[in-house]
């Protein structure tokens, strides 16, 4: 399991209390449909409308910011407070590739948001983080 250090643990946090949770999640969910098509066959509820400002995508940001909060507010327990949720990820068919690929897009949105203060240091902890989160999600996966 991934660990991050105290100093990627406080920026990931920092980050956190500054963004629009849901703003950035829907605009990283948008991404990771467009740019990985595949990512898209759980969602025939969204009907192929796949933008950030669609009320899907909004609910299901809603979702994904909950859970980005519950980790983040407890950082040394992810994959136990991730449990259930991998189990229900594992039940619906989730690839565990999506965890990672979601992580990708949420790193080019906060380099997107940050310009010039998203530098190697922030990316790393960032890359970090969401390698910790796609690991939790996949941790019940047989």
């Amino acid at each position: 399991m991934v660990k991050l250090t105290e100093d990627q643990e406080q920026y990931i946090t920092g980050v956190w209390n500054e963004v629009e949770h849901r703003q950035i999640t829907a605009k990283a969910l948008e991404r990771v449909f467009v740019v990985y098509p595949w990512t898209t066959r759980l969602f025939s509820k969204l009907q192929g409308r796949f933008s950030a400002s669609e009320d899907g995508v909004q609910q299901h940001a809603e979702k994904v910011q909950k859970a980005l909060s519950k980790a983040i507010s407890d950082l040394k327990k992810v994959e136990s407070n991730f449990h259930a949720l991998s189990a229900k990820h594992q039940e619906i068919g989730v690839d565990t590739q999506n965890f990672k690929l979601l992580g990708q897009t949420f790193i080019v949105e906060l380099a997107l948001h940050y310009k010039k203060a998203f530098r190697p240091k922030e990316h790393a902890a960032a890359y970090k983080f969401f390698r910790l989160v796609a690991e939790a999600l996949a941790s019940n996966y047989h």
